[in-house]
């Protein structure tokens, strides 16, 4: 995504998101709103109140200008958080509680060696993404990028490693839009690591491209 980058702040006032550049290092910043839709605002209320910052807040309470609202997320190992695009083009953070065995809308499978007993991996959070919004979230009028292939099973494989993660497609990388780079970028990386910070490489058919970091970051919550 091009441009200065923004703050995203969802409904309800928790911390913003730092929208920095998908490669270091961060420029400055300023701020930006999510767009006023009733039912995207509906949608992600939950998101906004329980999440701290771009989405991920695994316990706790939020206070944010109202009474204290508790952390009703559901664990890891059943949620992922997914990266889709708001009527208004922004990109937003959406947690997805799914099955294990994984059944995408239209009954994907759940990818080769998720166990119901461990963390959901960046894999079933990239196929998942692939597979794209579910009826409550299209209603929303979130989506996918149009360049982003249709077919859950064009994610192939995902290797998280110590500094980066490797998103292995089967398509061809170079042909993807900005935003759906971003999408995938940032759907691996916060499933890889609950604050997003390792860097995501996508590979696909045509060859790898640089290491992106994800373009929204989280900004610790002030102290109370």
């Amino acid at each position: 995504m091009s441009g200065s980058p923004r703050y995203l702040r969802y409904p309800g006032g928790p911390p913003p998101c730092d929208r920095t550049h998908r490669t270091p290092p961060s420029p400055p910043s300023g701020r930006t709103a999510l767009p006023s839709r009733h039912s995207l605002a509906a949608l992600l209320f939950l998101a906004g109140a329980l999440l701290s910052g771009c989405g991920i807040q695994e316990t706790g309470v939020v206070a944010a200008g109202r009474p204290p609202v508790g952390d009703l997320l559901p664990p890891r190992d059943s949620r992922v958080l997914l990266f889709f695009l708001s009527p208004d083009d922004e990109l937003l953070p959406v947690p997805r509680i799914v099955d294990v065995p994984w059944q995408g809308d239209s009954g994907s499978p759940s990818p080769d060696g998720e166990e119901a007993s461990e963390v959901l991996s960046p894999l079933t959070a990239v196929t998942a993404l692939l597979d794209g919004p579910n009826k409550a979230e299209r209603k929303a009028g979130l989506r996918n990028a149009p360049s982003l292939p249709r077919e859950a099973s064009a994610a192939d494989r995902v290797v998280t490693g110590a500094s980066t993660v490797e998103v292995r497609l089967d398509l061809r990388v170079r042909r993807l839009s900005a935003p759906a780079r971003d999408q995938l970028v940032c759907t691996a990386a916060f499933a890889a690591h609950t604050q997003g910070a390792l860097p995501v490489v996508l590979i696909g058919q045509d060859g790898r491209l640089a290491p992106a970091h994800c373009s929204l970051r989280p900004v610790p919550a002030p102290a109370r």
